[in-house]
């Protein structure tokens, strides 16, 4: 089976995200670990971003998970369908404006 790195750019609604990173740690990121092809996941605080010849938001978090299967929009799909129902509670605190989610596989390394 294929690897692929999902990543997720996204922000907290305005003055949540110290709840936002709670439910995030606490919460979802075991709910998403749960689920068919998903590896493995992190959160991270964005230290520096750099847009260029776009309005974005500015992001504040990043989450990379780690997915192993044949088709990672299906397993993303998956993980969709899921959010908001009893086995993966979203929060208020979570905000989908200007998100980016992308995922990839690895066709260069160095280092």
């Amino acid at each position: 089976m294929a690897r692929f790195t999902y990543t997720i750019l996204s922000r907290a609604t305005l003055g949540q995200e110290e709840e936002f990173i709670d439910w995030y740690s606490n919460q979802h990121l075991g709910d998403v670990l749960q689920m068919p092809g998903v590896v493995s996941g992190r959160l991270f605080r964005l230290d520096f971003q750099r847009v260029y010849d776009l309005d974005a938001p500015q992001w504040t978090l990043m989450t990379i998970y780690e997915l192993e299967g044949d088709d990672p929009e299906a397993i993303i799909n998956s993980i969709k369908a899921a959010s908001g129902s009893d086995s993966m509670p979203m929060s208020d605190a979570l905000s989908k404006a200007g998100m980016i989610q992308a995922a990839g596989h690895l066709i260069a390394a160095s280092g």
